[in-house]
């Protein structure tokens, strides 16, 4: 259980962004109670009252008691402190960023061109000559009209196959351009191929 009304406030408001990231339904007050540890429902909206007066939540037009998290509360939970910054060669001293903050999950997921995201894993290692390995992360901004030569995730009609791969298009055809010479490229026709997004972050776990 949180230790302090902020941070129970802030479990609530990371509860509620894991349920909407997942897609699931608006939990119910008592599902809440149970995730943050309090048992008393008058707590919980205590606190939910207080997250709306901040701005961080509100009611889901023409439903008020389903509670959404807008884009000010996505990006509250995603906040750490910066704590300075590096060189990459030699020369600079880390230097400390006097409360100046970073939030990690508004530059990830969120669009400063208005369109949506999520992320998928990759399996497999047609990409690797473009630093996407297998077991990747990749960030893919909703794009249907991307520059030619940009990453995407494309649906091949036949088969309904999703890949990663370069974008090039070729008057009526498409080509799919792997990274990794034991792969060879995809040409479809144009109709036989829907882009669906534009990757636009590639994040590496750690590798044991």
């Amino acid at each position: 259980m949180a230790d302090s009304p902020e941070a129970t406030r802030r479990d609530i408001l990371g509860f509620l962004v894991h349920k909407r990231l997942r897609g699931d339904v608006s939990p119910t007050v008592r599902e809440i109670g149970a995730a943050v540890g309090l048992r008393s429902s008058r707590s919980v909206h205590r606190h939910l009252e207080r997250l709306r007066a901040d701005g961080l939540v509100a009611s889901v037009e023409g439903r008020p008691r389903t509670l959404t998290v807008t884009d000010r509360g996505l990006q509250a939970v995603g906040e750490m402190p910066l704590m300075g910054r590096i060189a990459a060669g030699r020369g600079l001293e880390a230097v400390s960023a006097d409360d100046e903050a970073y939030s990690l999950y508004s530059t990830l997921l969120l669009s400063d061109r208005g369109g949506g995201r999520y992320v998928l894993r990759v399996v497999g290692d047609s990409m690797y000559g473009a630093h996407i390995a297998d077991g990747d992360v990749l960030v893919v901004e909703e794009n249907e009209d991307p520059p030619d030569g940009a990453v995407v995730v494309a649906l091949l009609h036949d088969g309904d196959e999703v890949t990663v791969k370069k974008l090039h298009r070729e008057g009526d055809t498409v080509r799919l351009v792997p990274k990794n010479g034991d792969h060879e490229d995809i040409v479809v026709p144009a109709d036989g191929v829907t882009i669906q997004g534009e990757v636009v972050y590639v994040i590496h776990p750690p590798r044991r």
